[in-house]
This record gives structure tokens, C-alpha cells and sequence, in this order.
């Protein structure tokens, strides 16, 4: 979307409204147009380069070489070293955060988009992308134009781009929100990571509605404990929500007793059993087969009757959430659940399975918790074996690989352990690490080439047996090294059912 016309004088006013700026010296009485750039790859001379702390790379070492070659260049900073450094040639911010200052920025540049429209965050560790895709579903059901933002990519309108992160970087999420606006567009819905919150991607925004679904390991590769992960998380809460904004919190996360104190302020939805009995949103499944759910959900005002082509009684916790966030906002008057699509990678059957009298399902799994949800669901649907391909991705918290061996140790017949995205990683370690897990000795595979153990579990699977293949669900690619190569698990799949018959 075009971008808004600003100078060094509109930054220095943002970052003061933000109550980022500590400092500034050099001259500011620069009246042109500014463009802005984190990366010193493309940097040019009369830009403003903004510097921050990254994972592997700190641009604060560059800046004064930087400051040296281009003389026009403007500098923004939160390294004080550095602001000492730096002569009054050039002018130079001074800011509490970098990466949040961006935000602020971003969000100036594209005209400040957020306060045009109804936002709705969802965080958690699992059940993000699901909520988001049902809000969409919700939304489109009932003729209300939306953009939802997440894993499975930005949609708006009938257009999906796809998405880089879970949630977009700065440049990237204001972008979008400025084409929600010019499209005509109120309502976006968008999944919120703890590395966007940790990270300040959000800059100025407010959510008029926010949920957290789940909270389980993941993620340590980044957050140093799970306190950390946690207070991460529900920041979503504490400072990215509107003041007396619905605020939703999974029945099963009060369950963990890891939530604040002030979670009480905060509305409940889950299953009706004993543990969701007080949940504001509470639902009653009365059939589950694979491809089909009746369920009976229960609001404060009112109860509705709903059927789905799908099955997964933990999808219908997202759902929940999805309901509650949309009614919260806009009370639903009639929903009878037609035209919701299932989560494409969420719980989803291979349909060519069926003419082996088997089940193929493809799940995103990739959390041990997760893991375990989903094989125990398809246990309970499964009267002959329970397979399980999977693998856990390179580069990311390895203390989960053997957790991750010894839950689907305890409840598959079969394993089959494999690769999911080893990144830099070889194959053959992780492997290990799962397998340090596992106790059994018997009715164990390991074949690292993922295309080859997807079809060993698919020619060796017998009627009413259930085949989980878990880890990637949507996703149309493996990660070797740093390059993304095409494999998506439903296709590949369907080919290795097709080469049986």
C-alpha cells in the first residue's frame, strides 16, 4: 500500500507520543520526505538506518562505520556506548527499544491503520492458527468482510498472500492493515507469537478482543524458560489490549493454575464438563466421528446447534474461542455452523485412505502437548492400530524431541520416526534425541527420508488402523539446510496410497 509522507521531525514527535526517546543530537531541521531501512544491506545515504539487538547479529556494531561512509545518513539507536560514540554530524535517536520504535513508525508510515479497524489477537501455544481460521469462516458465514493474519497466510477479502512469520514484521503487518483499510475492510483477526510480543512487532497496537488457548513447552530455543514464555504470552493482556476489552481464556489454562490473579477479570470458554462448568462459552459434542461433529454450544444469551464436516473434539475448544471472540465483539443472533471449513493441516483425513477401510490423517502437531491430544483423540476413534510418522524440526528446542518419543511411545502401536525440518541440523542427531525417549524395541521404524516413511506407514497399514502423520500439516515444503525444497504430507500421502492399489 502507498506509504504516508514523513520527515525526521514526524519521527521524533512519534517516538516522544511512545515514550521511546531518550535522546537525540545532531541537527533535525531536515524538512524532505524520510525513508527508513533495519537492513545495512540496503541502506543509502540521506536514509534513517534504525539498529537492534538481533538473535545472531547486533547492527549497533555497523553503525558507526556507517555513520562514516554516508554522511546524510540519520541513525536510530538503543545503545547508549554507541550514542557516545557517534559525533553530531549526523542525527542520532536514542531509544529505550529499537524494535519497538520501529513499530511506532511502521504504523505512522502506512497512517496509523489499527485505529480504523476492529482488531482481534489470539495467542497461545497451540490453537492459534485453528481460532483464526474459524474467525474467518465465522465472518464470511456471516457476510462481514475480515483479514486474518497467521500460519496459513493473510487473507483478504476472497486474496491470500502468503506469510513469512506467524506474525508479520513491522513494515509488513502495517502494510496489511493499511490494505484492510483500503479495501473496505473492519475486522481483522490475527494470530499474536510470543516472538512478535517479545520482539515489539505490535508497536502501537490495541486489541478490542484477545484469547489465549494453550500453554505448553515450545519454544525454549528462544525464551529462556517457560516463565519467560509465559509472561511473554500474556502480554497480549496486560499491554496490548484495549482497557475493559473481552479478554478469553481457555478453561484448561486455569486448570495449569498458571495464570495471574487478575485472569478472574477475564471470561472462560471450554468444554462442558466439571473443569469448563463455569465457562462464559461451553460446548457439548453429542456425535464425533472423523469427518463429522454435532456439537451444542452454550453463550451467555443463548445456545446453538451446530454440525461440521470435520471431527477433533480439540479443534472445537478453537472454535469455542472463535465464537466467543466474534459474539463478544457482535452478538451472533443465528449460527447453525454451515460453510465452516475444517483447518487445512488441523486434523485432516486423507480421503483416498478410505478405500483401504483405513484412516490417513495429517496434523500439524509439532508440541509435545499437542502430540499428545491428537494421538490419544484418534486412539479413541481407532478400533485396529495406531500408527505415528514423525519427526521434530532442526534448530529449534531440542529438549522436547524426547518428550515428544516418549508420548507417542506410550500411546501408538506403531512408530515410524523420521525427519520434519532439520534446517542445519543432521537428520541423523535428532533422530537420536527422539529416540532417547522411546522405550519399546519392537514396532519402531526409523527412516530419516520422510517421502520414504510416510509410505512405509501407508502400504503397511491395515484396516482399522489409523495412520497419524504429524509435524507440517498445511505446510508445502521441508526445510534442508537453509533451502525450502516442495513436500507437502497430504500429497505426498495420497501418491503413496495410490502406489498400493
Amino acid at each position: 500500500m502507498p506509504a504516508v509522507s514523513f520527515t525526521l521531525n514526524d519521527v521524533v514527535r512519534c517516538l516522544k507520543d511512545a515514550g521511546l526517546l531518550v535522546d537525540q543530537k545532531g541537527s533535525f531541521q531536515r524538512l524532505e520526505s524520510l525513508n527508513y531501512t533495519t537492513d545495512t544491506r540496503t541502506f543509502q545515504d540521506g536514509q534513517l538506518f534504525i539498529a537492534y539487538r538481533g538473535v545472531s547479529f547486533d547492527s549497533h556494531a555497523r553503525v558507526p562505520e556507517l555513520a562514516r561512509q554516508y554522511p546524510k545518513a540519520m541513525f536510530l539507536i538503543e545503545e547508549p556506548k554507541c550514542f557516545e560514540l557517534l559525533g553530531t554530524d549526523n542525527p542520532v535517536l536514542l531509544v529505550s527499544d529499537s524494535r519497538d520504535a520501529w513499530s511506532h513508525i511502521a504504523a505512522m508510515r502506512y497512517g496509523n491503520p489499527q485505529t480504523k479497524l476492529k482488531l482481534i489477537g489470539v495467542t497461545g501455544t497451540n490453537g492459534k492458527t485453528s481460532t483464526v481460521w474459524f474467525i474467518r469462516q465465522i465472518m464470511l458465514a456471516r457476510q462481514i468482510p475480515c483479514m486474518t493474519m497467521g500460519t496459513l497466510g493473510i487473507y483478504c477479502g476472497d486474496e491470500m498472500l502468503p506469510a513469512t512469520h506467524t506474525t508479520p514484521d513491522p513494515d509488513d503487518l502495517f502494510n496489511n492493515l493499511a490494505m484492510a483499510v483500503t479495501r473496505g475492510v473492519t475486522w481483522v483477526a490475527m494470530e499474536v507469537s510470543s516472538h512478535s510480543i517479545t520482539q515489539r512487532r505490535l508497536g502501537p497496537l490495541l486489541f478490542d478482543a484477545v484469547a489465549f488457548t494453550s500453554f505448553s513447552r515450545d519454544h525454549l530455543d528462544f525464551h529462556a524458560t517457560m516463565k519467560e514464555y509465559f509472561a511473554a504470552k500474556w502480554e497480549l493482556f496486560s499491554r496490548y489490549r484495549k482497557p475493559n476489552a473481552p479478554g478469553w481464556v481457555s478453561t484448561t489454562l486455569c486448570e495449569q493454575k498458571i495464570l495471574p490473579k487478575k485472569h478472574a477479570h477475564f471470561g472462560l470458554y471450554g468444554k462442558n464438563d466439571p473443569s469448563g462448568e463455569k465457562a462464559n462459552y461451553r460446548y457439548t459434542i453429542s456425535e464425533s466421528r472423523l469427518n463429522h461433529t454435532h456439537l451444542t454450544l452454550h453463550s451467555p444469551r443463548m445456545s446453538y446447534e451446530l454440525a461440521f464436516n470435520f471431527g477433533g473434539d480439540f479443534v472445537m475448544d478453537n472454535f469455542t474461542a472463535a465464537f466467543a471472540l466474534v459474539d463478544s465483539l457482535d452478538h451472533i443472533q443465528t449460527f447453525g455452523g454451515d460453510g465452516i471449513l475444517p483447518v487445512p493441516g488441523r486434523f485432516e483425513p486423507v480421503p483416498s485412505a478410505a478405500a483401504f477401510d483405513f484412516a490417513v490423517i495429517v496434523d500439524y502437531a509439532h508440541t509435545p502437548d499437542a502430540l499428545e491430544k491428537t494421538l490419544q483423540k484418534l486412539k479413541e476413534m481407532t478400533t485396529g492400530r495406531l500408527w505415528v510418522v514423525f519427526g521434530c524440526g532442526g534448530d529449534r528446542d531440542s529438549g522436547k524431541r524426547p518428550l515428544m518419543g516418549a508420548i507417542a511411545d506410550k500411546i501408538a502401536d506403531y512408530l515410524v520416526i523420521t525427519s520434519d525440518n532439520p534446517r542445519t541440523e543432521m537428520p541423523g542427531e535428532i533422530v537420536k534425541q527422539i529416540l532417547s525417549g522411546i522405550v519399546r524395541k519392537k514396532n519402531i521404524e526409523v527412516i530419516e527420508d520422510r517421502l520414504e516413511a510416510i509410505t512405509y506407514a501407508c502400504h503397511h497399514a491395515q484396516a482399522s488402523d489409523s495412520v497419524l502423520i504429524a509435524g507440517k500439516g498445511h505446510e508445502d515444503y521441508q526445510i534442508l539446510g537453509k533451502t525450502k525444497f516442495p513436500f507437502d504430507d497430504r500429497l505426498v500421502a495420497a501418491e503413496s496410497l495410490r502406489s498400493r492399489q
